[in-house]
């Protein structure tokens, strides 16, 4: 017998889905303010935001001046340009400024999602308009920020320190990306190598797991439920300081819940040692998931 309350529910979900999809998109929305619009600044006053977010627009600077020593040798400074439309607030490309203390050294680097939070200049740091236009610095600790956007750290176990960039979820599933700098440095010059397209420094973001004992770094690329995979890397050392960076794939787990024919069998993983380079099936570690 057909079910008539059933058939009223379903008309009235399939009405509904097409009033939403005949809706203009959030980017096309006249509640999103564009630079043309005279009344830009009017919006964001409607939006109980300050006026100067009307300047965030990823064009206009915005000049940071960190006032401790960090590492205990740079004096850092930045330019940075934030946009209103990524999250969290505030969030942009910035270019980082760096000058030892103790030589003529100096080098830059750039940051695409440089972040501070948006009520340090509510309450710490307040801004305006006019402060904006007038490019004085602001100056503050770096201590004072609740996560660095960059920080000095060994994270290849060579007992010397990189230059890691965070970038604010810039990863999988928004989270933290890092951008890793070797830092090769003499007595009157200082090389910075971005390693950014070389495994496993790549994917590094907050997921990644440092293993300093047994020298090895735990990847993980999330593919969804039982669609993971998992990939460990060896330190291999080089005794050519500018190469001494490398690593070695030695084995990847893969997570899947069906077969090679393409039937369910349930969540299974399945693991691979890497000899030569080439994926050999570990059948004793692999199986079906509890």
């Amino acid at each position: 017998m057909y079910n008539f309350r059933g058939g009223k529910i379903i008309y009235r979900i399939l009405f509904l889905l097409a009033v939403f999809l005949s809706q203009p998109s959030f980017s096309d929305s006249d509640w999103v303010p564009s630079m043309g619009d005279e009344d830009y600044k009017t919006m964001y006053l409607d939006m109980g935001l300050p006026e100067f977010y009307s300047m965030m627009n990823s064009k206009t600077p915005i000049y940071i001046e960190f006032t401790d020593v960090i590492e205990g040798r740079y004096r850092v400074d930045v330019e940075w340009f934030p946009d209103y439309g990524l999250a969290p607030l505030l969030t942009g490309p910035a270019n980082i400024n760096f000058k030892a203390i103790d030589s003529d050294i100096s080098f830059s680097v750039r940051n695409e999602l440089f972040h501070v939070p948006n009520t340090y200049f509510h309450t710490k740091y307040p801004l305006s308009i006019e402060y904006i236009e007038s490019k004085e610095p602001i100056k503050m600790p770096f201590w004072y920020l609740p996560k660095k956007p960059f920080e000095f750290k060994d994270v290849n176990f060579d007992g010397i320190n990189e230059l890691v960039i965070r970038e604010e979820r810039g990863g999988q599933r928004f989270y933290d990306s890092f951008v890793v700098h070797l830092i090769q440095e003499g007595e009157d010059f200082i090389n910075l190598v971005d390693l950014s397209n070389i495994k496993p420094y790549s994917s590094f973001d907050e997921t990644t797991e440092f293993d300093w004992e047994k020298q090895t770094v735990y990847m993980y690329y999330s593919g969804g439920a039982c669609l993971s995979s998992y990939e460990l890397y060896e330190r291999v050392f080089n005794e050519d300081p500018l190469e001494n960076y490398e690593f070695k794939l030695i084995k990847r787990e893969d997570y899947d819940s069906q077969d090679k024919k393409g039937k369910r069998i349930g969540c299974h993983i399945y693991v691979y040692d890497i000899i030569d380079g080439k994926k050999v099936f570990n059948e004793a570690e692999s199986g079906p998931v509890n």
